[in-house]
């Protein structure tokens, strides 16, 4: 049995319909919050088990008589260590044999505000003895409208970087390659995965593309992260996005996504979607 944790989120989703379509016979759980939530994945044959990270009795009942888990990294920032530890925890008492880990690129160097909390859980699966498999993911290629705001309108991009490239991988892809390793997990036991696409580019040389395919003049201003907190704080940005916001900044600044790695390739068997597809597709659309 594997169980998709994060079931009913995109990545999540996307895993299981990749595990089903490639692997129909495949005895899938995912764990969802809710027999409302896990609606649409119980029509395709997913068997539902609820539970929240948070929540340790729910864990330990959810993970009963699983051999293979896909832990995919909580979105709530909070506590977040604590969150992977109860499901790691969890499984270990359960005798699950393998745990696939959904981390960022290159978690060990914590060059991004986001990579400790990875770092931190990559550690304790590690001390857990149960063998393991970490897919060190860039960001996802589906996330640069966000950070572009609103500079397909006005062709300004204002947003900090320092100069450095970023490498942005589409999640699709991800949720593929996870797929195709859960669906063979003996043969990636105790494997640690960087998952980027096939090239970085600095935000300069992204204005330049979005500028060619949407016929409209951008220009990519640097900043620094400070003058950007203050800005998105003037904006009247709640709370929360402000402080998503700033950490994606300074990843960028620090080059925590200035990295080019060939492991995606080789799990889903093809070069990645390049960003100039990505860019034409959406810009398109």
């Amino acid at each position: 049995m594997i169980l998709i944790t994060g079931a009913n989120g995109h990545l999540g989703s996307q895993t299981i319909d990749f595990l089903i379509e490639n692997n129909p016979d495949a005895d899938i759980a995912g764990l969802v919050r809710s027999e409302k939530k896990g609606a649409e994945l119980k029509e395709k044959g997913v068997e539902l088990r609820i539970g929240d990270y948070t929540d340790y009795p729910s864990i330990e009942k959810a993970v009963e008589g699983i051999d293979t888990l896909l832990l995919i990294s909580s979105s709530t920032l909070k506590g977040r260590i604590g969150q992977h530890n109860n499901v790691i925890q969890a499984a270990k008492e359960a005798g699950a044999e393998q745990i696939f880990y959904t981390s960022i690129v290159e978690a060990d160097k914590e060059l991004s505000p986001l990579s400790p909390d990875h770092a931190a859980t990559e550690k304790l699966i590690k001390e857990s003895g149960i063998p393991y498999t970490l897919y060190r993911n860039a960001f996802y290629m589906e996330y640069l409208p966000l950070f572009l705001g609103d500079a397909l309108e006005t062709g300004r991009w204002t947003f900090p970087s320092g100069g450095n490239p970023i490498n942005l991988a589409l999640r699709s892809e991800m949720a593929e390659a996870l797929a195709n390793g859960l669906a063979n997990a003996e043969q990636h036991k105790n494997s640690i995965y960087e998952i980027t696409s096939d090239q970085a580019y600095t935000l300069d040389e992204i204005a330049g593309m979005l500028s060619e395919v949407s016929g409209t003049d951008i220009t990519y201003k640097d900043t620094s992260v400070s003058d950007f907190e203050q800005a998105l704080t003037e904006a009247g940005l709640p709370e929360e996005q402000v402080d998503m916001s700033v950490m994606t900044a300074q990843t960028f600044v620090n080059g925590a996504l200035d990295f080019i790695f060939d492991d995606m390739e080789k799990l889903i068997g093809r070069k990645p979607t390049g960003l100039d597809t990505f860019i034409k597709q959406f810009v398109n659309q």
